[in-house]
């Protein structure tokens, strides 16, 4: 049988770990190998990423940087900030200040295309989370690991 189940997999390859839940494997050349579509996890993970509650750690902004493939200085241009304080925020030495972080949210979820009446929950949800002035702080950041459902159809099997 060249094909199986995993109930549970560790995954690294984006900069955090990712638990995939009941994921499908293939057997290629005597090697096992993931039988998913990594495009779509990809987008599964921004999607989940930019919905998180928590702040978002140095890994992610690295892998949502990436994702675009944009460089440190494209990326902080985007966001009004220098090469170096992006490499801070990945490196996490310093918390990226609570809006700029609502606007690397924004920014993924514009470019994730999504529609104006989820545009709209999702700003309002954030903006109480993370920017909101009575909520505002300088947390430490969470490292909550993704976990993912293959059977619930999360990202699509290839």
């Amino acid at each position: 049988m060249n094909k199986k189940k995993i109930e549970t997999f560790i995954y690294q390859d984006f900069g955090f770990p990712i638990k995939l839940i009941n994921v499908p494997m293939k057997k290629i050349f005597g090697e096992w190998f993931l039988d998913i579509n990594l495009s779509q996890l990809q987008k599964n993970i921004l999607n989940l990423l930019i919905h998180k509650q928590a702040r978002l750690t140095g890994a992610e902004i690295r892998f949502i940087r990436k994702y675009f493939e944009m460089t440190t200085t494209q990326f902080g241009l985007c966001f009004g900030a220098t090469h170096a304080a992006v490499l801070k925020w990945e490196k996490e030495e310093s918390l990226m200040n609570p809006t700029t972080e609502l606007c690397i949210r924004l920014y993924v979820f514009d470019r994730l295309l999504i529609k104006d009446k989820e545009f709209r929950k999702f700003y309002h949800t954030v903006y109480e989370e993370i920017v909101s002035p009575h909520k505002a702080r300088r947390d430490k950041i969470k490292h909550i690991p993704i976990e993912i459902d293959a059977n619930n159809e999360l990202f699509a099997i290839s």
